[in-house]
């Protein structure tokens, strides 16, 4: 099974088009263990990554805490006996993300598809859920090192164009369109909370003077 996910993985990286051509005909099921297997690797390498960042920072901190005088250093020396919820507290996180990315996919794929339907998809959701997870693939594969990480992202969401391209036969430009639009969607969702918040927070600001 493994070699068959590492030819598969070969395939969606070194040449996409053919690939998404070949999967077209496979199962819901063969694509979900496929993005299975990826998300475990990447859960594991990632739960690595991140205990070894996190303990890093962690020790850092005590360090620079403990260079301010007496005081920091009996509270970093007192700290240090945390070390182990961190390492926990990391994993906890990790796991956390793996349950996400195990179910969210689907919920993804059903965003995703309503535009899919709108620019004219009309292969069905098996297609654009099946063309999400092996999508995911440089994701999975580059997702867990920092910084390489944002290519993995915008590998993962060039595949997802060329997929939707294929496996919904549609032309580039409404494959682009099925995936820009969502995305801008939810940027603009980011940006509009954002100003929510900050006019709470700045009326907040202006209320304390009136309180004091």
């Amino acid at each position: 099974m493994i070699n068959a996910v590492v030819e598969k993985a070969k395939g969606f990286l070194m040449a996409p088009t053919k690939t998404f051509q070949e999967t077209r005909t496979e199962s819901l099921g063969d694509a979900f263990r496929y993005y299975v297997v990826l998300l475990i690797i990447f859960t594991i390498l990632y739960a690595i990554v991140s205990v070894a960042v996190g303990m890093v920072m962690y020790t850092d901190s005590l360090n620079q805490l403990a260079a301010t005088g007496m005081f920091g250093s009996s509270l970093a020396e007192l700290l240090e006996n945390f070390s182990g919820f961190i390492v926990a507290l990391e994993i906890f996180f990790v796991y956390l993300l793996f349950l996400v990315l195990l179910i969210g996919v689907f919920l993804d794929a059903l965003f995703y598809h309503v535009f899919v339907i709108l620019f004219g998809g009309e292969k069905g959701f098996v297609q654009t859920i099946k063309t999400m997870m092996y999508a995911a693939t440089p994701w999975f594969l580059l997702g867990w090192i920092p910084y390489i990480s944002i290519i993995g992202a915008i590998w993962a969401l060039i595949l997802f164009i060329l997929g939707i391209k294929e496996n919904q036969e549609m032309t580039l430009g409404r494959a682009l369109l099925s995936v820009l639009v969502p995305l801008v969607l939810i940027l603009i969702l980011f940006i509009l909370g954002a100003v929510v918040i900050g006019a709470l927070v700045g009326g907040i600001m202006e209320m304390i003077p009136l309180v004091s």
